[in-house]
């Protein structure tokens, strides 16, 4: 009897567990039919969602048709989010945005599948996000959108993003609990604008106060974002102290050893603050942020933390440098004992003193236990960082493509080097611990198409043969095909994504501030043929009606046209400099007038497009205010972050400068305007141009220009189509043009 009641236990508690299991599918089904309603409204039905046991502990989806409905197998939600895309994109000839801006448009019948597709994923971890990117593009986020763009991480496969919103609301509990008050907390923190750079460490309280509203309003986003990427089976990557703690809190502890790191030479009443790990107060810091923000947010055991990121730690000798690793993992596991520090390789590419002395990063490393430490190979299509540091020292690491500074709208994404490179990585037998790829950019631009195809990689090494990915890639812009269009992506990938690498917040000519030659700042034109660009878009206007009419293919005209016109300013800048150098004021008049003509084109063109309108920068920023004062307030923060950077006339001027329809007239084009009035002057009298007076009166301008509250528009007008027809066929007769 004992044994057939123990037996009778074992059946129940196997029902139960069987139960659990049916619910987790169910929730998972659920999910993913979720998903495809978002996508394609009114359609989920046609869908058939069903679970695939793993093979090899890989992720996979299996994508087929049965009766009479899509079948979609997968391993896990993501399996299943990645199945679904790969039916969008082959059998759709859709790619979904990450903005909610841009609307889906689906066939009225889907299609079948016709033959049976398998995918499986060769990375465990395909990270994303920068702390930049939290400035640069989601600073004013509500939560629609991020909703989508969650939806396309799911869609992309994406299982680690990286995960900062809202932290503000734990430190000030935090801070609070070492004697600090609210009000010193608050001015402790930067403005929104800002916030990524603090949260590194690299300045306090510039902008601010931070306000309450603001803080409460991220606090409660950030809950929403958790809730829906682990629905998912996301990992977010969460953050952990890394020594950054408020000048003030000397005040309540006058013995702790707290270095200045500066403040981007923003100013020295701006300078960030480092509390060294070996002082006792360092862990006491740790645990108490990481235990109030897992009662809040709940953890997946992944925390970002850099100590060091563009900051010249107050000690380089290895031992201390051991210690600071040593102290800043112990602090998290002795929290969550399953922590993992995830830390940005960008200050070991970038800093030459990690690479004045090898025997730095290794002590760093090798003072974590082993693969407790993930490595994010940030620049990864410049230099890939394993291969000079044998493999990490034996940390796990992703391979990461930045490809965007500053939120830059120039096209720059040298697909065709990062094809090759990543296919050489994952060939390498002395690759070490790759075990991810990943992105690092630092704000959304103009080339998503990249970060698409790489996260594609993931799942299918045979698009690194890019002559049919190409292909596809153009019928998903046209919705068919047509031989024209083919020709001309291929055309234009051959010429400008071929292997061009970013420099430094790349950005046009027309941004920079005032100079008759060379470029200053952070201004670097891409090099490649730019008459062969103007040829492109000859060839990409005969396309066939269809494709004219596609919304994706009138965005990339309009991109390709932007593109131009940001290279046709080059050399007629140097005419412009020929004619002021020979003192031949008529030539100069000229040139001038097409000079700013083209910025006036170029703000009309770019006002057709929603992501690429100054008007909806500034208003989404306004929504966080209630009053007319505190909209002014956020105002100032987003015209700060895309002009000065900084306060005025400092070095990081126009670092994060975009092509904005708005931007162009009210800020490039008054600075042109500006200093052409001071070449006629000193043309007529003779005079010697005095840069530094001029940029002075420049950086007054570009102060000024943060405080004004004028209204552009915030949604786009125009048709795109006759705009570029028009401007092609007016600068026709200037495109053959040479690089300068």
């Amino acid at each position: 009897m004992r044994y057939l009641f123990t037996g009778l236990i074992i059946l129940l508690l196997s029902g139960f567990g069987f139960c659990q299991q049916q619910e987790a599918t169910g929730l998972k089904r659920q999910n993913i039919y979720q998903l495809i309603e978002r996508i394609l409204p009114g359609k989920s039905h046609q869908f058939a969602i069903e679970e695939l046991v793993r093979e090899n502990g890989k992720e996979a989806f299996v994508l087929s048709s049965e009766k009479g409905k899509i079948s979609i197998k997968g391993t896990d939600e993501l399996a299943l989010a990645r199945g679904f895309n790969y039916y969008l994109i082959n059998y759709c000839n859709i790619r979904v945005s990450w903005y909610k801006e841009d609307i889906i448009e689906a066939p009225g019948l889907l299609p079948l599948v016709d033959s049976t597709i398998r995918q499986e994923c060769r990375f465990e971890k395909r990270f994303f996000l920068n702390y930049c990117t939290f400035g640069y593009t989601m600073l004013w986020w509500q939560w629609n959108d991020w909703e989508r763009f969650i939806d396309w991480m799911a869609l992309n496969g994406i299982n680690m993003p990286l995960a900062i919103t809202g932290q503000e609301a734990i430190w000030l509990e935090v801070w609070k609990d070492f004697g600090m008050s609210e009000e010193q907390i608050k001015a402790y923190f930067t403005g929104p604008a800002h916030l990524p750079w603090h949260r590194m460490g690299n300045l306090d309280g510039f902008l601010g106060p931070l306000p309450q509203d603001y803080i409460t309003h991220q606090f409660e986003l950030q809950k929403k974002i958790l809730q829906r990427e682990r629905s998912f089976g996301m990992t977010p990557v969460l953050p952990a102290f890394a020594g950054h703690v408020p000048k003030a809190i000397k005040e309540k502890y006058p013995e702790a050893k707290i270095t200045s790191l500066g403040s981007y030479g923003v100013g020295e009443q701006y300078d960030a603050f480092f509390l060294d790990p070996m002082d006792s107060l360092f862990i006491t810091i740790q645990q108490k942020f990481l235990r109030v923000q897992a009662r809040y947010f709940g953890t997946d055991h992944y925390y970002g933390a850099d100590p060091f990121n563009e900051m010249d730690p107050p000690s380089t000798e290895p031992e201390y440098l051991a210690t600071v690793s040593r102290t800043i993992y112990n602090g998290m596991s002795s929290v969550d004992p399953d922590a993992k520090w995830v830390q940005m390789g960008w200050t070991f590419y970038y800093m030459k003193l990690w690479k004045d002395d090898p025997e730095r990063l290794k002590a760093m490393i090798k003072a974590v236990p082993e693969d407790r430490m993930i490595i994010l190979d940030y620049f990864a299509e410049r230099e890939e960082v394993w291969r000079n540091t044998e493999a990490w020292y034996g940390a796990p690491y992703i391979w990461c493509y930045l490809g965007n500074f500053g939120g830059n709208t120039e096209m720059a994404a040298p697909i065709i080097n990062v094809a090759k490179k990543l296919v050489n990585a994952e060939d390498d037998i002395s690759h070490g611990k790759l075990f991810g790829i990943g992105s690092t950019l630092e704000g959304f631009g103009v080339n998503r198409f990249m970060y698409e195809w790489l996260f594609e990689y993931a799942w299918n090494k045979d698009i690194s043969n890019l002559d049919k990915w190409i292909s596809d890639y153009a019928v998903t812009r046209t919705k068919h095909y047509d031989p024209v269009a083919d020709k001309a992506y291929h055309s234009l990938f051959n010429l400008v994504y071929n292997d061009q690498v970013s420099g430094v917040a790349m950005g046009s000519l027309m941004h920079t501030r005032p100079i008759l030659t060379g470029v200053k700042g952070y201004q670097r034109p891409s090099k490649y043929d730019y008459e062969e660009l103007t040829k492109i878009l000859t060839m990409m206007l005969t396309a066939d009606d269809a494709s004219l009419q596609s919304k994706e293919y009138l965005q990339d005209l309009v991109l390709v046209t932007k593109q131009i016109l940001d290279n046709l300013i080059i050399p007629v800048r140097k005419k412009l400099n020929d004619a002021y150098v020979k003192g031949d004021s008529v030539e100069l008049e000229k040139q001038i007038r097409i000079f700013t003509g083209i910025l006036d084109d170029q703000d009309r063109l770019l006002g057709t497009q929603s992501d690429l309108l100054l008007g909806k920068w500034v208003n989404d920023a306004r929504t966080f205010g209630n009053d007319s004062v505190s909209k002014a307030y956020y105002e100032k923060n987003a015209r700060v972050l895309i002009s000065t950077w900084g306060n005025e006339g400092n070095d990081i001027i126009d670092y994060a400068s975009r092509g904005l329809s708005g931007m162009i007239s009210s800020y490039y084009k008054v600075r042109w305007e500006m200093f052409f009035d001071i070449l006629r002057s000193h043309l007529k009298h003779g005079v010697a141009l005095d840069m530094e007076a001029i940029n002075k009166e420049m950086a007054a301008f570009e102060w000024r220009w943060t405080n004004q509250q004028t209204t552009f528009n915030s949604v786009p007008e125009g048709n795109p189509l006759e705009i570029v027809k028009e401007i092609h066929k007016k600068y026709n007769p200037l495109f053959v043009i040479s690089n300068d």
